[in-house]
């Protein structure tokens, strides 16, 4: 699928991928140049869902493309982050 959205061959290892906090050799390629990565590890955060600066210019940039990401993953982590605090 991504081979044909983006116009350029992706393999299975290309895209498994440990995530944005991995080092290592199981990160997807665009990911070591990845300006959002680079500011969550800087930042010493779980994920973006996380971070008090939700949701920052790159990642507002990023979900105009990928919108469903944010609704489904972003927005899920971050409501129930916000359950546990309450909760505390």
């Amino acid at each position: 699928m991504w081979t044909k959205q983006y116009g350029r061959e992706f393999k299975v290892e290309d895209i498994n991928c440990d995530g944005c906090l991995a080092e290592g050799p199981k990160v997807f390629s665009y990911c070591n140049i990845c300006e959002i990565r680079k500011c969550g590890q800087g930042r010493d955060v779980e994920n973006c869902a996380y971070c008090e600066d939700y949701a920052c210019e790159k990642l507002s940039k990023l979900f105009k493309e990928f919108q469903p990401a944010k609704e489904k993953f972003v927005d899920e982590i971050r409501a129930s982050a916000k359950k546990k605090r309450s909760s505390k």
